[in-house]
């Protein structure tokens, strides 16, 4: 089951990012884009 919360906030900006399974976006996301990026070659000059 999904929810979608709603919240008034003053001054204070957020972003909440959670999966179905209730997995933060924010922990999962940055480590799925190192190995990602982590794949490119870089060209040196």
């Amino acid at each position: 089951m999904e929810a979608i919360y709603e919240f008034d906030v003053r001054d204070m900006p957020v972003t909440v990012a959670v999966d179905a399974s209730g997995a933060s976006v924010h922990e999962s996301g940055p480590r799925e884009w190192r190995a990602r990026i982590g794949k490119i070659p870089v060209a040196t000059a």
